[in-house]
């Protein structure tokens, strides 16, 4: 059973650019009212004081129906009398534009999963990875809960209520309604036109560190094991990270072990050998094993055995991991 809680900031430089996106673009059409260039002058047919329109507002009313007429008051342009279609017609876009959905297609460029809500909380746009995460739940036109677990159904609609009424932005954890097991950390945010939506899966950060932690115990293990060692080797055969295990085998210092080629450890008899079985495995991606002679700092090199496996960030080969063990040879 999941723990629904107040997961607390979420501000990260991407989610919170999109919150300053949204909020600055909903006031795009305001911001216009001050920066469009003043109008040209109208025509003295389409131009009458107010004292001369309170006369003749008959006369000039017929006039506002063909075309705008501008209103002057101690000589500037002041107000504007037109036909009530024409208002209808100006103001029609700016109507639209209020439920969010022309930032749909801003929306589909970026990576986060944004949810736009009008304000009955009913989906007006969404970004292709909302639509990839959440399926059919995502469709235009339907409630905030169909893109709720079923466990957790009614925590973010009540979260949404709660932050249209206060105005705030907050932020909740919930489990993932696609897939099991996972959870989704969600920033609400006011929006002009209703509420937006800005989600991430939250167990990433959770398996960054269990990994970040079980990587850290690896490394104490090999160097308690001695006589084994984890390598990092980038595509130009450079080591990465130094471990303490490898700082223990060649006796060397993490600072010299940073700036040396990998094959530079090895006795002059293993160099070729280990060299191309690093190229075979980036141009491959098989993993290899060789045989060869370690260097170790004042002392005699150390047979080993070494294997070699490609590492994989998507359909790239990103780097080289090594696995260094000693071996007692015959003879």
């Amino acid at each position: 059973m999941h723990k629904f809680r107040n997961a607390g900031p979420f501000i990260r430089s991407d989610t919170g650019t999109i919150a300053h996106f949204l909020r600055r673009f909903s006031g795009y059409h305001r911001y216009m009212n001050y920066v469009t260039p003043p109008f040209a002058a109208p025509d003295r047919e389409h131009s009458v004081t107010a004292s001369e329109l309170v006369r003749q507002f008959g006369v000039w009313q017929n006039r506002a129906m063909r075309a705008p007429v501008y209103i002057f008051n101690r000589g500037h342009p002041r107000f504007v009398l037109a036909a009530v279609e024409l208002i209808e017609e100006l103001c029609a876009p700016y109507r639209e534009a209020q439920d969010g959905t022309h930032l749909a297609p801003l929306l589909d460029a970026l990576p986060e999963i944004v949810v736009l809500l009008d304000d009955k909380h009913c989906i007006t746009a969404t970004s292709a990875a909302a639509r990839s995460y959440f399926g059919a739940g995502a469709r235009i036109g339907n409630p905030v809960e169909a893109i709720e677990a079923s466990i957790a159904r009614g925590f973010l609609e009540a979260a949404v209520r709660r932050v249209a009424a206060t105005g705030l932005i907050d932020t909740i954890e919930l489990p993932s309604p696609s897939y099991l097991g996972r959870a989704l950390a969600v920033m609400i945010a006011p929006q002009p036109f209703g509420i937006a939506l800005i989600a991430r899966d939250a167990t990433v950060a959770d398996e960054l560190r269990i990994a970040e932690a079980e990587a850290l115990a690896l490394d104490d293990a090999l160097g308690a094991a001695r006589g084994i060692a984890d390598v990092r080797i980038n595509l130009r055969g450079y080591l990465e990270r130094p471990s303490p295990a490898l700082v223990h085998l060649t006796a060397l210092t993490r600072e010299a072990l940073a700036s040396v080629r990998f094959v530079t450890l090895l006795d002059i008899s293993s160099r070729v050998a280990a060299g191309n079985a690093i190229e075979a495995v980036i141009a491959d991606g098989t993993p290899r094993a060789v045989s060869a002679d370690l260097l170790v700092n004042r002392e005699a090199p150390v047979p080993i055995r070494i294997g070699f496996a490609a590492l994989r960030i998507g359909p790239a080969v990103e780097a080289v991991r090594a696995l260094i063990a000693t071996e007692t040879r015959a003879g």
